[in-house]
């Protein structure tokens, strides 16, 4: 069977030889270093990955790791402050007037309304008081300065990260700039950023179909592992997190030694270690906490939920599986791409094309890779059909994979497909360092590269059909509908 499309040889594959092109380094701090060195454009790319995300949130305190993601943009002691010693105490006494306000609102109908007005006045008038000593964005905009691309980060159930391109003749403004936000963060403006986010979660789920819909469901689907709590957190917990809450959370997760920083491009190895040496020497290592993390139990039997929601029809479908590296993943990237991929794909010829939905689609490895997930499959009914129609005819496809071997030729093309895919993400240097840290930090080994395009050229139709005898089945089914309150 021939595995690569025309357009993709191991002449022009970067994923051959990687490993060994690959400089990694740990620091004495514990911070892990992947360089690899490419002379072509004059660009380097950075991608600083943490293994902290909201599965590591204690109970009551869900939405730390997206908050805190915001708050890392805020500065430090020498950056976005025009006054640090002035700015301390200011800070301390914020967060007081915010507590007392927590305290009260938190009494529910026995609340004083008055107090809570004059509460709130006093935090308003605070916060006013600081926002004098501020420089707004100067962490951004010092990146900006320097020709900087791509300044962002990103939340998830595994891991949090921060991404940045520069150009190779100002790459050390990265070290010099992380290890100080690293080092002393600023968590200025927590309390304003905090009802930031609460509105994008009043946005985003609450009053937004799909999100309401995929709370709803991950809600059912994980009834003990910390899965089933959204990112952005629940909206009681967002309302009661303090700075304090904050603090403790930055210190017990976004340590050195739990960050691996992946860098890509025109740039010297031994100089970006020299370098990070230099600038990190001074950010020590945390004790990471050792919080066990509850297991999810076996399914045993089918869950449904029918969320509520003026809008149109939306279902979603997910059974539990093994995540990476489990040799059953592979089998399960290769199911996705059967069923959804493209106008060829299954799911788009007898449901879309049939007109029974605007679409169907498949995704494996929600919400997370560090414990083991689900491959979800969904869709939006095309009237007359509802939801009934869509599942049924998302079963009946899914039964075809538990009855019949998928041809080899059907499965030799999604092969080619998703190692061309693969293999083109990684010819950027922001898509090489961006799997190169995702793989180590979640995963625990850069390498994975190496055993994803070997894993996947494995898959045989026996394993299709084999794994989904195995998983996709009723008793490990969870089924969520959206639909018109009646």
């Amino acid at each position: 069977m021939a595995f690569f499309s025309a357009s993709v040889t191991w002449a022009n594959d970067p994923v051959k030889g990687l490993e060994k092109k690959v400089a990694e380094h740990s620091l004495k701090n514990g911070m892990k270093l992947l360089i690899l060195e490419r002379r072509g454009a004059p660009l380097v790319s950075f991608q600083m990955m943490f293994r902290a995300g909201s599965v590591d949130e204690e109970s009551g305190k869900s939405g730390l790791a997206h908050l805190f993601e915001h708050m890392m943009f805020k500065g430090s002691q020498t950056v976005g402050t025009r006054d640090y010693k002035a700015e301390a105490p200011l800070l301390d006494k914020i967060d007081l007037a915010a507590r007392d306000l927590m305290d009260e609102e938190s009494r529910g109908e026995k609340a004083d309304s008055e107090k809570i007005k004059t509460l709130q006045r006093r935090l308003d008038t605070l916060e006013a008081e600081h926002q004098k000593l501020l420089v707004p964005s100067e962490f951004e905009e010092i990146y900006q300065r320097e020709g900087a691309e791509g300044l962002n980060a990103f939340t998830g159930r595994d891991m949090t990260g921060f991404v940045v391109n520069l150009p190779s003749n100002k790459w050390e403004l990265w070290p010099l700039l992380e290890a100080d936000r690293m080092a002393r963060p600023v968590l200025r403006e927590f309390y304003k950023e905090r009802d930031v986010v609460m509105e994008e979660r009043r946005m985003r789920y609450e009053n937004d179909p799909d999100g309401k819909l995929w709370e709803n469901f991950l809600a059912l689907a994980y009834q003990a592992h910390p899965y089933g709590s959204p990112t952005i957190g629940w909206g009681s917990d967002l309302k009661r997190l303090s700075r304090q809450d904050a603090v403790k959370f930055f210190a017990g997760h976004y340590a050195p030694n739990n960050a691996v920083v992946a860098v890509v491009g025109d740039v010297s190895a031994p100089e970006v270690i020299a370098k990070c040496e230099k600038y990190f020497a001074g950010v020590a290592p945390q004790k990471l906490p050792a919080r066990p993390i509850t297991e999810e139990p076996a399914q045993e039997g089918e869950r449904r939920v029918r969320a509520l929601y003026d809008s149109e029809p939306q279902l979603l479908m997910g059974f539990h599986k093994p995540s990476a590296p489990h040799a059953d993943n592979f089998v399960f990237d290769m199911i996705e791409q059967i069923l959804s991929r493209g106008r060829t794909s299954r799911f788009h010829r007898s449901i879309e094309d049939k007109k029974i939905a605007i679409s169907a689609w498949a995704s494996n490895g929600n919400p997370g890779e560090r414990f083991p997930n689900m491959i979800v499959f969904g869709g939006s009914p095309r009237k007359p059909n509802g939801n009934r129609e869509l599942e049924t005819a998302l079963l009946s496809e899914i039964d075809r994979l538990k009855n019949e071997k998928v041809p080899a030729r059907e499965l030799e093309k999604i092969m080619n497909q998703v190692e061309s895919d693969f293999i083109r993400e990684l010819a950027s240097n922001a898509g090489m360092a961006s799997r190169l840290a995702y793989f180590q930090a979640v995963l625990g080994d850069w390498r994975y590269p190496f055993a994803y395009l070997a894993g996947i050229r494995s898959v045989t139709p026996e394993d299709i059909l084999r794994v989904a005898q195995k998983y996709l089945n009723e008793s490990n089914r969870t089924v969520a509908w959206l639909e018109k309150p009646k």
